[in-house]
């Protein structure tokens, strides 16, 4: 990761991580900078939390009622 473009470089990590394993060189890179950059771990927590929440949206169903009984 070039320093100039590591924060997109994150970013792309990030989310890309959020559907598929990342490759140990990519890991250890987005660990390094998040590490190093304050923003991007601000961004990180951000990603999580979107992904929490859709997660909880698909998962019960956009009325919200995935759990309850048919009828």
């Amino acid at each position: 990761m070039s320093w100039r473009h590591s924060c997109r470089r994150a970013a792309e990590l990030m989310s890309r991580s959020l559907d598929e394993r990342l490759s140990p060189r990519d890991r250890f890179s987005l660990r390094v900078h998040l590490f190093l950059c304050r923003n991007c771990r601000h961004v990180e927590r951000q990603f999580d939390q979107i992904h929490t929440l859709a997660s909880d949206v698909l998962g019960r169903g956009l009325d919200g009622d995935a759990d309850d009984p048919p009828g």
